[in-house]
């Protein structure tokens, strides 16, 4: 029997991204959206758009998730002074987001999830002006049992 606990991957990495000191140092928890981030201040994080494949086997009834989680950051300022470019911003957060999840694992209902790193992208973005665009790509394996 097919087992998609997506939305149970997407709550479990939102979690661990806004329990995280080092990226709430960065972007309030407030601020981490999922696919949908409304009128967002800067910096943000939102969850990507995620790929399921089943996996299947003797006992074994889980999953395969590739999603990218995206961070968004411009310059910061103090006293009106620059005083981290966005591309440094945005270099930091995506650090932060991959320290954050790489090697973590959260229970799921009758199993267990594990996120990998796969690496990430560092992009102007091209919706704002003198902005940065953090990609870091994950895997997440879902384990669970047969019923």
């Amino acid at each position: 029997m097919a087992r998609d606990n997506t939305l149970a991957v997407r709550k479990g990495i939102l979690t661990l991204l806004k329990a995280d000191a080092a990226v709430t140092a960065i972007v309030p928890a407030a601020q981490v959206y999922t696919q949908v981030a409304p009128n967002p201040v800067w910096p943000f994080i939102r969850y990507g758009t995620p790929s399921v494949l089943p996996i299947r086997a003797s006992c074994l009834d889980g999953m395969e998730m590739l999603v990218a989680v995206h961070g968004f950051a411009d310059p910061r300022e103090l006293g009106g002074a620059i005083v981290e470019t966005a591309e440094d911003h945005a270099s930091r957060l995506g650090s932060a987001i991959a320290r954050a999840l790489d090697g973590k694992r959260f229970d799921l209902t009758n199993g267990y999830a594990r996120i990998e790193w796969r690496g990430g992208q560092l992009l102007i973005d091209g919706a704002e002006a003198d902005a940065f665009h953090t990609v870091q790509n994950l895997r997440v394996r879902c384990v669970t049992g047969n019923e």
